[in-house]
């Protein structure tokens, strides 16, 4: 009955992965052009291809059933009925022979011919079967010298027995499993590959090649650190199965084999609402449903596997050493096309060059003209209400700034808002969103006109998502910077790297009720990646946002000005800001992850910028920079359905102007701005044309140094994402009005597919 589930089972599977296969033929089209004159050749190499892969496939399938049913003993023939064996006659009707006949034929031909009496019977040739004179009879064993042989009458097995069962039941007492040495080790070698290859291999690499946007290192930079340790490791489970003997090695072999199997399964089919690993706190309870799933089917993997080892361990030792082979190839097929795409070079890469975003400039100032943006990730304006509520005296250091209170995002979340911010470019309804992030940067002349004014370009965000662009693009974009460029050494932490690689790894392939233990966040990550000197040069060392780091290096190094002939200086700064998790203080103390909360960090962070100010006014060039401290986004969360609140980030802006007025309190403006309108603002400060922005018929943006329309309608996009945040559409929202007041917001009814 186990071999008949079992069984079950497989043609179950061959039927879903039947229907999967059919399910190919209603997927969403990929449109492109095809000249005409090719169009027949293209229809027949597609139908052609389908032809041969159903074939294929086919064949696979039933060939497998076979081989799945030989495993389990089961003999497909059982219960049918056959026609009796095919023999050639003679003229008078008696079988003739064929050479090495089975007893029963000889026996049954013998009985047939004329004049036979016994075995026994000496001279007289019997009829059909040369030289029995006495002698031996060919292929007859045990009838030496006139020895008697039973009749077939006699005969304890049956005509039409089957072959293989007559074999089987001749021979009751099989060859007990004992594999030698040198079975064991080829055996054990490649089930320890897949296991180790499948976990802590391709399962790191994976997650690095497809998060090359906000990693600091890509698939290209950090291979080679797992190789050595997963070597290490397919020796040591090798070595172990070597040592154990007979059952033992065979369980343990189906036990490595399993795991490796039920990880690939995991990765593959159960990670479905993932958790992502932005830093946000994580209620594991409410992902009970997939815990009891995952944890099942790990069950159920494990257990069949050892099912199918007790009942034949030698034919499940060749089944995992081919299972093991053929996913290993197909993984190593997966893997090698994440290598070959343009972003496994590194997350910040121009070329195949390791250009990487440094701290370089980021602590110097111009002593002509600044334009200096601070981002500070999250920060809503309600989180600043409720810190002014404990701290009315926050903003103090903040002298000739004006708080513009209803001011708006323009696109949510941060891999969307950052280039959205160096470029101005957004979105259309009329095209595909796939082309828009392929095209912004392109788009754009707003990081041209900064450049090309002769102002130098420090970039420090871990967002700017132009991984996947060309190399010729990206080094259009790198070049233009002061801070992205190529290290004398190499910055890597080794031990960091391979820990977080691993913890990478095991966070996707572990079952969920494990997953806790293996949680991380992208700032965590790219912090354990890069190895820090406290003494080294900022030229010489990789900006990662850690805003604790910033904060200790701003007061230990310091700001200085820098001369290096420049028309003045454009930086462009990154900082956690309101973000999780919560680490630090109102005095940016490090409390250990997830020790603060959301207005510690909101008040710790404005105390950031605040030093940042005060050694701006010590230097004396407060009075010729422009600062504007904003967030990338307000509050955010992660859904599918509408949002039901207001999200509008913090909008600080001081101009270049006199010492007088940059001596005044901070002030509250309700002009309704919106980060449509930065471009225009920096442009405006840097006393370039900005009438691009203003001039578009949609998403036209304003310099805020000039007058806005009160009434002035705003529009926003935010973004409906799996929880795993997977973007899945965007809905636009207009702004009628104050933007803290939720009864001014209200859907448009347009929207925007995400997917294509």
């Amino acid at each position: 009955m186990a071999r008949r589930i079992l069984l079950f089972a497989y043609d179950s599977a061959a039927l879903l992965i039947v229907a999967a296969l059919l399910s190919c033929g209603v997927a969403m089209p990929a449109y492109a052009y095809i000249d005409p004159s090719v169009m027949t050749y293209t229809i027949q190499a597609v139908a052609g291809v389908a032809v041969a892969l159903s074939t294929v496939a086919g064949v696979a399938l039933r060939r497998g059933r076979k081989t799945f049913m030989r495993i389990l003993d089961i003999d497909e023939n059982a219960k049918k009925e056959f026609e009796p064996d095919v023999h050639r006659v003679g003229p008078d009707g008696a079988p003739i022979m064929e050479q090495q006949p089975d007893r029963v034929e000889v026996l049954q031909a013998m009985e047939g011919a004329e004049g036979f009496a016994s075995c026994g019977t000496e001279g007289g040739d019997l009829p059909g079967v040369p030289g029995t004179d006495g002698g031996d009879l060919p292929g007859v064993p045990g009838n030496a010298e006139g020895g008697a042989m039973p009749s077939a009458s006699e005969s304890t097995e049956e005509p039409s027995t089957p072959r293989r069962k007559r074999k089987r039941a001749a021979s009751p007492n099989r060859k007990s499993y004992k594999p030698n040495w040198k079975e064991r080790l080829a055996y054990g070698v490649v089930a320890a590959f897949f296991f180790a290859f499948t976990i802590f291999f391709v399962a790191p690499l994976e997650v690095i090649g497809g998060s090359s946007g906000s990693l600091m290192y890509a698939m290209g930079d950090v291979w080679w650190v797992l190789i050595a340790p997963v070597l290490g490791m397919v020796a040591f489970i090798t070595l172990v199965l070597v040592l154990l003997r007979g059952r033992a090695f065979g369980i343990a072999l189906a036990m490595v084999f399993a795991v490796g199997l039920c990880a690939y399964v995991q990765a593959l089919v159960l990670n479905i609402g993932l958790p992502a690993a932005d830093g946000n706190t994580i209620v594991w309870s409410d992902y009970m449903d997939m815990q009891i799933i995952s944890s099942a089917v790990w069950i159920a993997i494990i257990a069949i596997v050892l099912a199918f080892c007790l009942i034949n361990m030698r034919r499940t030792q060749g089944a995992v050493v081919v299972v093991s082979a053929f996913l290993v190839i197909v993984q190593a097929v997966g893997l090698g096309s994440l290598f070959i795409s343009p972003s496994s070079s590194g997350a910040t890469t121009a070329s195949n060059a390791k250009v990487v975003m440094t701290e370089d400039q980021m602590y110097t100032v111009n002593p002509n003209h600044n334009v200096i943006v601070f981002i500070l990730d999250t920060y809503d304006t309600a989180y600043l209400s409720r810190v002014l509520e404990k701290n009315p005296n926050l903003l103090d250091d903040l002298t000739g700034f004006t708080n513009y209170e209803n001011a708006t995002s323009a696109m949510i979340p941060t891999r969307f808002a950052i280039p959205e911010m160096l470029t101005g470019q957004m979105p259309s309804f009329d095209e595909k969103f796939s082309t828009y992030k392929a095209q912004r940067y392109a788009r754009s002349s707003f990081l041209d006109q900064i450049y090309d004014a002769d102002y130098s370009i420090g970039l420090y965000t871990d967002s700017l998502t132009i991984s996947k662009l060309s190399a010729e693009e990206r080094a259009g974009i790198t070049g233009k910077t002061v801070n992205m460029h190529a290290l004398p050494h190499s910055m890597m932490n080794y031990q960091g790297t391979l820990y977080s690689l691993y913890q990478i790894g095991l966070y996707r392939d572990v079952p969920w009720p494990f997953k806790w233990a293996f949680w991380y966040y992208t700032d965590q990550i790219n912090s354990s990646f890069v190895q820090y000197q406290d003494n080294a040069p900022a030229d010489e060392t990789v900006y990662v946002m850690d805003d604790i780091r910033y904060y200790n290096r701003l007061c230990n190094i310091g700001l200085s000005v820098n001369d290096d002939g420049h028309a003045g200086a454009f930086r462009f700064i990154h900082l956690l800001g309101s973000h999780y998790p919560f680490s630090y203080d109102e005095q940016v103390n490090d409390l250990g992850e997830d020790n603060s909360d959301v207005f510690k960090q909101s008040q710790g962070a404005i105390h950031i910028v605040s030093e940042y100010v005060n050694q701006l006014k010590k230097l004396g060039v407060y009075e010729n920079t422009t600062i504007i401290i904003t967030a990338d986004h307000g509050y955010w969360t992660i859904t599918l359905d509408p949002i039901e609140e207001t999200s509008t980030p913090i909008m600080f802006v001081k101009p270049e102007q006199s010492a007088e007025l940059d001596a005044e309190p901070i002030k509250v403006d309700e002009k309704p701005v919106s980060h449509l309108d930065l471009q225009a603002t920096i442009l405006d400060a840097m006393g370039l044309d900005y009438s691009e922005y203003s001039n578009r018929t949609e998403w036209a943006g304003y310099s805020m140094f000039r007058d806005i329309d009160p009434d002035r309608q705003r529009y926003y996009l935010t973004t409906d994402s799996e929880p795993d945040l997977t973007e899945v559409q965007f809905r636009e929202y207009l702004i009628d009005g104050n933007a803290l007041d939720w009864d001014n917001w209200s859907e448009t009814g347009r929207t925007i597919d995400a997917q294509k």
